[in-house]
């Protein structure tokens, strides 16, 4: 099933009301991050919508969210849906996403500087969007981080980075085209 994430991003941030922002506010997420929203931050929105029992989401009339893209090259590839009630319990639209803030592993990302990680999408809001909010614990992708300069994290994601990255890395067994000839 296809979904316009771009025209479901631009809706949801259509419906941010103040109060909304002061529930932000309130949360400590900064008013720079705030009005960065959308320029130099991924813009967010808010939507009602019902959580699937598979850790997926769909619009429709239910309790508001927040929502935020999960960019990847560029693109928007899901989104991420959370309630300020309850910011550690989040949905995803496609499944296709895995982290907030993918984006700033790129090659323009200062290799001198450690990456921060967060826990939760509120707070990677909170620390300015400045960093990483691991959305899929079993991500293929979460092997890409060993390529990281260094990591700043609190002491339970640090921990849970630690055991997934020091795990050994299964390699195949490899016969060169020359050998399983000779072996025929």
């Amino acid at each position: 099933m296809m979904h316009d994430l771009k025209s479901e991003i631009f809706t949801a941030s259509s419906n941010v009301r103040q109060p909304h922002l002061d529930r932000l506010l309130s949360l400590g997420v900064s008013p720079a991050t705030l009005g960065a929203s959308g320029s130099s931050v991924p813009p967010f929105g808010v939507m009602a919508c019902e959580r699937l029992k598979d850790g997926y989401y769909q619009p429709c009339e239910g309790r508001e969210h927040v929502i935020q893209p999960i960019y990847e090259m560029g693109d928007v590839i899901d989104l991420v849906a959370w309630r300020t009630d309850n910011p550690a319990s989040w949905a995803l639209r496609t499944g296709l996403g895995w982290c907030l803030g993918h984006y700033l592993t790129g090659p323009h990302w200062d290799c001198d500087q450690p990456t921060r990680f967060y826990a939760t999408p509120l707070d990677w809001l909170r620390g300015g969007a400045d960093g990483i909010c691991v959305l899929d614990w079993g991500a293929p992708e979460i092997r890409e981080l060993a390529n990281l300069h260094a990591i700043e994290a609190d002491p339970d994601i640090a921990d849970h980075l630690r055991s997934i990255l020091s795990r050994p890395v299964r390699v195949p067994q490899i016969s060169t085209r020359k050998a399983v000839l000779y072996a025929a």
